[in-house]
């Protein structure tokens, strides 16, 4: 059984930095006596581009830093205007006890018996083979970039264009996850961007043609679990199937940014293995 501290949409920045530290780090302690395995930070973690001497940026980097220096820790692209590519190209350069593993590209990573990830070439968006030493399997898909597909394919058949790939890619990922699954080894997906039907942490249903996932997609991936960022209210799904226990969940924000946000807001610790997921709400 793997454990793993799911944080997201930590939006540091000058106006939330205050609110921001206070949650993560009541986070990390929490999910450090809870003695949790690896750590999956699933996007925006900075509210928009800062300075390397703000006091924001320090502040993420001490806080990061404290969570690598208990188990290893994956950080997701999040939404360009928010996290904008290369923000996180710092973090691998941490230097805690275990490693940061920045997943800023698609693809697949290996977490190994020894604390060490282990992803998928630059060439290539997964795992050719798992590593023998794996213990578990995660797939990786951070903000899709809708100007690059708008600009491919036209702006009024981008939206359409995004799901349509998206879906294909969540498929492809399958194969690999199945096998893992074989070896005992847990699939976990990773992902910042909209389920179709996800309700907005101020109550809103997100339906529109513009979102990347559906839950059936998500379902298709064949992971145990699949750990999402972008909305700020926490929700899941869960399903039964071929692929065992499945969950889909979002954390939600560390915490509070906006007036009037429903529901609790806080850190998601998983409990993950082949046959299937659970998750336990630990609110900041």
């Amino acid at each position: 059984m793997l454990r793993i501290a799911h944080f997201s949409d930590l939006h540091y920045g000058p106006r939330t930095l205050v609110e921001a530290d206070r949650c993560f780090a009541a986070a990390i302690d929490q999910a450090i006596a809870a003695q949790v395995q690896v750590a999956v930070l699933s996007g925006d973690a900075t509210d928009h581009a800062l300075d390397l001497h703000a006091p924001a940026a320090v502040a993420l980097a001490a806080q990061v830093r404290r969570l690598a220096d208990h188990c290893p820790v994956l950080m997701l692209q999040g939404t360009f205007s928010h996290e904008p590519p290369g923000t996180l190209s710092l973090f691998r350069l941490l230097g805690g006890r275990h490693p940061v593993h920045v997943a800023d590209r698609i693809g697949q990573v290996a977490l190994c018996a020894d604390g060490a990830w282990r992803a998928s070439s630059a060439e290539s968006w997964r795992l050719s083979e798992l590593p023998q030493e794996a213990i578990a399997l995660f797939s990786c898909v951070p903000t899709v970039n809708k100007a690059a597909v708008a600009a491919a394919v036209g702006a009024a058949e981008a939206a359409i264009a995004v799901g349509e790939q998206v879906q294909a890619l969540l498929r492809g990922f399958a194969p690999g996850n199945r096998r893992a699954r074989a070896r005992g080894v847990p699939s976990i997906g990773v992902a910042h961007g909209t389920v179709f039907g996800a309700v907005s942490e101020h109550g809103v249903p997100m339906a529109g043609f513009d979102h990347e996932f559906t839950t059936g997609g998500l379902f298709d991936v064949q992971a145990q679990a699949f750990l999402l960022g972008h909305i700020h209210r926490h929700q899941a799904w869960r399903q039964e199937g071929a692929a065992g226990s499945q969950a889909i969940a979002y954390a939600g924000s560390i915490g509070r940014f906006h007036y009037g946000e429903e529901g609790d807001k806080g850190w998601l610790l998983w409990e993950v293995d082949a046959e299937g997921a659970d998750f336990t709400l630990h609110p900041t």
